[in-house]
Formats: C-alpha cells, sequence, structure tokens
C-alpha cells in the first residue's frame, strides 16, 4: 500500500517526546514495584501453568515493562473486587472490562484498549429465542462487572438479570435451568467450554449486545504510574496490537480501536463534515446516483465514516476530471478512489492502497488471448480520459494509438461497433458490465502484470487529515474488504480458448488432434533440456575444481579485509575517549567565549547609559565653572556666593557617583538567590534606561497591574528586560520610526507571571523571526550588534528560571513574552 510519510518540523518537535519518559518518572520506576491484578478471563488474562501472567492483555503490559524496565507482580482475583484492592493498595493496577468508563474515586481509566462482543448464549434443545423481544421476562445470567450490568438493565429493562461472580456460576446456573440465558463474550466463554467439555449450549449470534471495552484501572494514588502507562500505550504500533490480536483471538470476535493522538482528535472534533468527491460514474466501484453515492467505494466510506465519526459530504461533480480539478481548487477534502502517479502530488497526497486492481483488455469474441500489449502494434486501443493508466500506458507502450473515452461503457460501444480494437479497464468493471449489459459480444482477452493500486486522496495541505485516514484504512479487515466485493459483483475466471473448446463441438476432433501434437512437442523439448542438462553437467564438472579454488582465494582475501577493518574499529575505540574529552572542552571554550562577549557587550551599552545619565550633570557643572569664572573677572565674585557654588557642584557629583553605582549593583551579579519583587526590577531597569531613551524621545509606558515575589537572581531579570528594550531602542533609530513607544503589561496566570513587552518599530521579518534567538544572529550592523543579546536572555529564562521567552509580530511591531513559574 502506499503511503506518503509526512514531518513538520514544529510538529516534529513538539510531538517528538510524547513516548519518552520524564526524569521523574525514571526514578519512580527505579524505586517502585507495580502489582498488577489479574482475572481469570482467557484469553484477556490469567494465570498460567508456570504461575505466570499471559493473555492478550498480559501481553499488552508486558510490551510496556519490557520498553521501560519496570518491576511488576501479579496477583490473582476476581473482577469484581479489583476497586476493593485498590483501595486497600493490595494491587495497583488491573485489567478491566467494562461497558463504559465510569466516573470512580478509587482510580483513574487508561485509554481503551479493546472492544469485546457480547452475544446471548441458551441450552442447545432452547428453540423459543430468536429475538431480543423473546428475553422479556426472562431470567439472563450476567458476569458482575464493575457498570456492566447496571448499563444491560438501564437498556433492556424488559430482562430480568441475574448477577454471578464468574463465567462458572453463569454456566453452571444455566444448565441447571435456574436462568434462560446468559451473557457473555464468545472469546472469553469459548475456552471455558473447552476445558469443561460443556457441549450443551448454543451461541445466537443474532442476538448481540453493544461491545464490552478493555481499559486498565489505575489507583488514584498512583499519578506517576498512570503517566507511564499512558505513554506505554501510546508507544504501541499498529502493527504489535495487530500481531498479538491475531495470536490471541479468532476472526470477528474482537475489534481493535483505532488510537488517534490528541491532535487528531482536536482536529475532528472541530469537523462538522469532511467534503468528498468521487468518480459520478465506474461502477462498480462507485456511482453517483439519485444525489447519493453507491458501489464498493461507497461502501468503503461508510465504514470510514463510522470509525472516524464525522460525516462524509458528498460534493457532486459531472465526471471524473471535474473530480480531479475540485481537489486542485481544494474545493475537495478528500478523493474516495485514486492512483498515485506523479501528475497530480502536487496538490494531494495519498493513503496506502485498499483496492488493488488488475488490469484487462476487453475485446469482441473473435479475438485470440493477448499476452502483452506489445504485440498490440498500431491498434486502437481505448482507455478513459483523465485515468492514472491512461498516462502510464501512453509512456510505456508509445506504439499503440490510445483512444480517450469519457466512461467505461462508451469504450465497450466502441469495442462492439469495431470502432476501436480494445478497452483497457479492470476486471471488476468488465464483470459488472458484462452483468449488466454486454455479456456474450465481448470478452477478456488479456490480464497484464500492470495494476491499479488505488487509495484515497487527500488535499495536500491537510497532513493531519491524511494520517487519520491512512489509520482507517489500515483498520479495515479482510472479511469486511471481501464482504464489500462479494456484495456488488460475482467474477467468473475463464480463459478465452478454454471457453471456445467448451463450446465448440465441431472441433472435437480437431482439439484431440492438437493434444497430440502438444505431447509430441513436450517430448521433443523434453529430450532437447536432457541433452542440454547433460552438456551442462560435463562442463560443470570440469570447470568445479577451478571455480573450487577461485572462490578459496576470495574467501582469503576476504578475511585479510576483515582483520584489517577489525584492527582499525579496535584502533578507533582506544582513541574514542580522548576525542570525546577534546569536543567536551572545546564546547566548554565556546561557551566561556559567548559568556565574555555578552559581557562585553552589556559593559557597552553600561558605559552608554552611564553617558546619557551623566549629560545633564555635566552640563550643569559646565554652567557653574563658567558662572564663577564671569564673577571672577567682573570682581563680583564673594564667599557666600562661591560656598553656594560649590554646595550646588557637590551634589551634582554625588548624583553622578550614585548613578555609577546604580549601574554597578544592577550589572553586578547576584551571588545568592533571594526573594524580590517583579514589579521593583521592571521599575529599576526602566530608571537606568529613561535618559536614555527620553534623548530620542522613546516614551515607556509601563502598565503593571499585578505584582508577585520571586525567588531567584534580579540581576538575570534585568539584564532580559535590557536586552529586549534596547533592542526597541535600536529598532526605532533603525527605521526613524515617529512616536516611537514601548509598553510593559504584567499579568498573573495561576502558577505563572506573564510579562508583555510590545513596541511600534515594524516588527521582525517573517522570514527570520524563528532564527532571533540563535546565538551571533543580528539584524544590526550599523549598530555594532553581537547577536548575543537575545540568545542569552532565552538561555536565562528558559535554562536558569524554567520559564519561557517567545516572539511574535503585531500591529506596527513586535511583541516579546515572558513566562516565569511563580513558586
Amino acid at each position: 500500500m502506499r503511503y506518503i510519510f509526512f514531518v513538520f518540523l514544529f510538529l516534529n518537535t513538539l510531538f517528538a517526546n510524547n513516548f519518552e519518559l520524564s526524569e521523574e518518572e525514571k526514578d519512580w520506576i527505579k524505586n517502585n514495584e507495580v502489582k498488577i491484578g489479574l482475572s481469570e478471563l482467557y484469553p484477556l488474562t490469567y494465570i498460567n501453568k508456570d504461575n505466570k501472567m499471559d493473555g492478550f492483555v498480559s501481553d499488552i503490559f508486558k510490551l510496556i515493562t519490557k520498553k521501560y524496565d519496570i518491576k511488576t507482580k501479579a496477583i490473582k482475583m476476581n473482577q469484581s473486587s479489583i476497586p476493593l484492592a485498590i483501595k486497600e493498595n493490595r494491587i495497583d493496577i488491573a485489567p478491566i472490562v467494562n461497558n463504559i468508563s465510569i466516573e470512580s474515586s478509587l482510580g483513574v481509566y487508561s485509554s481503551e484498549i479493546l472492544q469485546i462482543k457480547k452475544i446471548l448464549f441458551v441450552k442447545k434443545e432452547n428453540n423459543s429465542i430468536h429475538s431480543i423481544d423473546d428475553l422479556k421476562d426472562k431470567k439472563v445470567a450476567v458476569v458482575n462487572q464493575l457498570g456492566t450490568i447496571q448499563h444491560i438493565q438501564n437498556k433492556y429493562s424488559f430482562m430480568k438479570i441475574e448477577r454471578t461472580n464468574n463465567m462458572h456460576e453463569s454456566v453452571r446456573k444455566l444448565l441447571k435451568g435456574e436462568v434462560d440465558a446468559l451473557i457473555a463474550s464468545p472469546i472469553i466463554i469459548q475456552k471455558y467450554l473447552e476445558d469443561n467439555l460443556i457441549i450443551d449450549l448454543k451461541a445466537i449470534p443474532l442476538i448481540n449486545f453493544e461491545p464490552s471495552k478493555l481499559f486498565f484501572f489505575t489507583s488514584k494514588n498512583k499519578p506517576m504510574l498512570q503517566s507511564i502507562l499512558e505513554k506505554g500505550l501510546n508507544s504501541i504500533s499498529i502493527r504489535e496490537e495487530k500481531e498479538l490480536f491475531d495470536k490471541w483471538f479468532l476472526k470477528d470476535l474482537a475489534n481493535l480501536p483505532i488510537i488517534f493522538t490528541k491532535e487528531e482528535i482536536n482536529y475532528l472534533d472541530k469537523k462538522d463534515h469532511i467534503r468528498l468527491c468521487v468518480d459520478p460514474d465506474w461502477m462498480p466501484y462507485e456511482k453517483i446516483e439519485n444525489h447519493k453515492h453507491i458501489g464498493i467505494v461507497a461502501d468503503y466510506m461508510k465504514e470510514f465514516e463510522k470509525k472516524i465519526g464525522v460525516k462524509l459530504k458528498l460534493i457532486e461533480t459531472k465526471d471524473w476530471t471535474q473530480s480531479l480539478e475540485y481537489m486542485k481548487n481544494k474545493r475537495c477534502d478528500i478523493l474516495s478512489f485514486v492512483m498515485d502517479i506523479e501528475s497530480r502530488q502536487g496538490y494531494m497526497n495519498f493513503t496506502e492502497p485498499y483496492v488493488t486492481a488488475p488490469l484487462v483488455l476487453v475485446t469482441k469474441r473473435n479475438v485470440s488471448f493477448v499476452s502483452d500489449l506489445k504485440d498490440l502494434k498500431d491498434k486502437k486501443i481505448g482507455i478513459q480520459k483523465n485515468f492514472a493508466y491512461n498516462e502510464i500506458i501512453r509512456r510505456k507502450y508509445p506504439n499503440l494509438e490510445i483512444v480517450d473515452v469519457a466512461h467505461l461503457r462508451e469504450g465497450l460501444k466502441k469495442v462492439e461497433r469495431g470502432e476501436i480494437f480494445g478497452q483497457v479497464t479492470t476486471h471488476l468493471n468488465v464483470a459488472y458490465a458484462f452483468q449488466e449489459e454486454f455479456y456474450g459480444s465481448l470478452q477478456i482477452s488479456g490480464k497484464f502484470d500492470e495494476r491499479w493500486h488505488l487509495s484515497v486522496g487527500v488535499r495536500e495541505d491537510d497532513p493531519i487529515l491524511l494520517n487519520i485516514f491512512e489509520k482507517v484504512v489500515n483498520s479495515i479487515s479482510k472479511e469486511t474488504r471481501q464482504k464489500i466485493i462479494t456484495k456488488w459483483v460475482t467474477i467468473k475466471y475463464e480463459k478465452s480458448i478454454d471457453y471456445k473448446l467448451f463450446w465448440s463441438v465441431v472441433s472435437f476432433l480437431f482439439f484431440i488432434l492438437l493434444i497430440i501434437l502438444y505431447t509430441y512437442i513436450l517430448q521433443r523439448r523434453y529430450i532437447r533440456k536432457l541433452t542440454g542438462a547433460k552438456s551442462k553437467i560435463e562442463t560443470l564438472n570440469s570447470t568445479l575444481e577451478k571455480k573450487v579454488h577461485v572462490r578459496t582465494r576470495e574467501l582469503e582475501l576476504s578475511n585479510k579485509k576483515l582483520k584489517r577493518k577489525t584492527q582499525e574499529l579496535e584502533n578507533l575505540n582506544n582513541t574514542l575517549d580522548a576525542r570525546i574529552k577534546e569536543e567536551i572542552n572545546n564546547r566548554k571554550k565556546q561557551e566561556q567565549l559567548l559568556i565574555q562577549q555578552s559581557k562585553l557587550a552589556e559593559m557597552g551599552e553600561m558605559i552608554s547609559m552611564i553617558a546619557h545619565q551623566w549629560r545633564q550633570p555635566l552640563s550643569a557643572l559646565s554652567t557653574i565653572i563658567q558662572n564663577i569664572h564671569l564673577r571672577y573677572s567682573l570682581n563680583k565674585l564673594d564667599k557666600e556666593y562661591l560656598d553656594k557654588q560649590i554646595i550646588l557642584s557637590t551634589a551634582l557629583t554625588e548624583k553622578m557617583s550614585n548613578t555609577i553605582d546604580d549601574f554597578r549593583n544592577f550589572f553586578k551579579p547576584n551571588k545568592e538567590k533571594h526573594l524580590y519583587s517583579i514589579k521593583e526590577a521592571i521599575h529599576q531597569t526602566i530608571f537606568l534606561i529613561d535618559d536614555s531613551f527620553k534623548s530620542h524621545s522613546i516614551k515607556i509606558e509601563n502598565q503593571i497591574s499585578n505584582d508577585v515575589m520571586i525567588y531567584g537572581f534580579e540581576s538575570e531579570l534585568s539584564q532580559v528586560l535590557l536586552n529586549i528594550l534596547t533592542n526597541s531602542k535600536d529598532a526605532f533609530l533603525e527605521k526613524n520610526v515617529e512616536n516611537p513607544y514601548i509598553t510593559i503589561k504584567t499579568k498573573r496566570i495561576k502558577t505563572h507571571i506573564k510579562i508583555l513587552i510590545s513596541d511600534n518599530a515594524g516588527g521582525v521579518k517573517e522570514s527570520i523571526l524563528d532564527k532571533i534567538f540563535e546565538p551571533y544572529f543580528t539584524t544590526k550592523e550599523n549598530y555594532n550588534g553581537t547577536g548575543l543579546g537575545l540568545y542569552m536572555s532565552k538561555i536565562i529564562i528558559e535554562q536558569n528560571m524554567k520559564g519561557i521567552l517567545n516572539v511574535k509580530n503585531i500591529k506596527d511591531g513586535v511583541q516579546f513574552t515572558i513566562y516565569i513559574p511563580i513558586n
């Protein structure tokens, strides 16, 4: 089957570790033994003769324990006693068969593992029960499983339910006549009946009930075990499930559920319908008749619709060509039945094929059997327009004269009238056409190696929908496929030469002659083969010794090469540790270089901001000195004026000294973590850069609505805020933005504080937006950008502070969002 596997980098990054355990979960596994409660529910779960857990569910659990190296202990018990055992901490987990996952204060249900059919069983001599209505006021035994009896009582209140503890009690009551029937799953009762040689019961398969569902039930006191179990179930592949399913169950006794991812479930929940395009006239595969989709493919689509739970809405088209156009223009989400060829891969993806159809050649009845299309040079062959094999056969058989026909019926009519030699189509199309209209006038004269591999086509921009239909297609059983095919057409394979011989009584003697001639030819061929074989044997004997010698030399050379490669591998292993250490040292040197460069960039920013803070007091000092000089020149300098100017000068110099202290404290790394205010950290950062920003008419709007206390290094958060604000300033200067402003907001979200920093500097190009946190990536060549500020900010927030730092474009600018955990 065809399967186009797609991986988007973002989704891959997001979901790559869905099945991987956290460090906390790994520690839990090392320090705990999991106690699993097992019931006698063969073949689901049971204790075997070696006193070990066995069965379908046990094998599922073994896959998980083997993958994660979980220590387990099996404890045997009844299904009905599982909740109490969970409550008393005698077990941690147990498989439970139930109709639904009901609410429980004791434990948590896993995702659904299996659906199990339930039918009615009666005594062999009972001929009075044929339908569900015949069970009115009848006593029916049901094994007490969590939620099962209540569910049956609610739905079939006219029955008298007899509660039993196990299958043995249910069968015993039925055989003694204490009940009229029992409800059970064939896969569970089968083993019991065989072991106890019970042959007095019969199944009533037409009376079936809603399937039971199989879950794992985990103690609520073990949330870590719940998480590990769910990851383990999600890690089991469809192939592994299918192998276990085939190992333990008879066909059609249980159904494996399709395991959709959370993303696929959310996708289907949001869908009211999925638009479906089809071939409006290609029976028995499909057709639109009275605005309804009918045929083999229509029955497949009904099965698909049941499995995904979303309506497939038929989009009607006039012909196959228009259906392809609708897919190109995205007026349809899926195409029901299509072959994967290169010309279609630009606008749709394909599931694995769910129908494979051999190609046949239909001709008039007087044509001999054709084994190869190459023998039909210059013959007119009809193929439907825009069909996949129209393109393939034109390319593969350039000597044929291909005639496009709109529909199969048109092509067969042309063959009947002698306008074309033959029509290429599938065997089912021909069988259906012969049953409906063309029987007796045409025949299948050739069957070729080429086959039609037909899949569901999905629009190329919807990879999630492709994944969903890939799973649905793989879930269809062989029995369902055969049932659908049988419903629409019955095929009789007859070679044309045999058909003629059957009806040609007149040529009977000629047929005998042909047999004699054929036997003579076979004998001559056999004699020639024997002669040739004898000659070959003699030749082989004469050269065998030489070949053995040559082969021995080759083996010796191969052994020498193997020894040389082994020596090279040993040398590589001997030097591996030294090379690893050298690489680690190089990485450490690179990290130190990054940190040093970041510090140098910070020092430059600090000096720039100190210069802005000093500009005003320096100007005032200059004015004071000029005034003193002027008064002295005019002989008006007195002691009182001089003392006053000295006091003013001292105040200005103290302010400049305090400015240096403020910046030094701001950039000095904290030695120990301490509680600090988010609000104060933001105010302090704005205070230090305010003069620098005001000198460029940049307005900082502070809208801090929530304040929280954070335990950590205040200087790290200040450094991140400074980097982001400085980047905004550089963007304003580079783009000459009018009325530049920056807005800072805070908002508490449960366990996190959210800081939003936005500007109106025009934003960042979408093509580079996801690169701005990379080291040495900068857009500020004209402003001596190092490309380290945002990289270091990302490391501080996400590695040191265990938070999140991201960025997005907004109207007229960009917005940075910082999430910091409060605890």
